[in-house]
């Protein structure tokens, strides 16, 4: 912290609508609410989030080539 500076009390905001997050208490967190929650689960299982790297093989190749578990 910086002489002479006072020190502020920073209030988180919701990474969804922005509204000013209580921190305490909150089973949301860091959401403001179960509804800014679940749209952005929501986006998580529509793929609209990704994360860089390399792509991925499609799910049907080799699909020959496995076994079935117990068999």
């Amino acid at each position: 912290m910086k002489v002479g500076v006072p020190s502020v009390a920073r209030r988180p905001r919701c990474p969804r609508c922005r509204a000013f997050v209580t921190w305490n208490g909150n089973p949301n967190r860091p959401f403001c609410s179960l509804g800014c929650r679940l749209i952005d689960l929501g986006g998580w299982l529509d793929e609209r989030y990704r994360i860089a790297g390399p792509e991925l093989p499609d799910d049907d190749a080799g699909a020959d080539d496995r076994v079935a578990p117990g068999g």
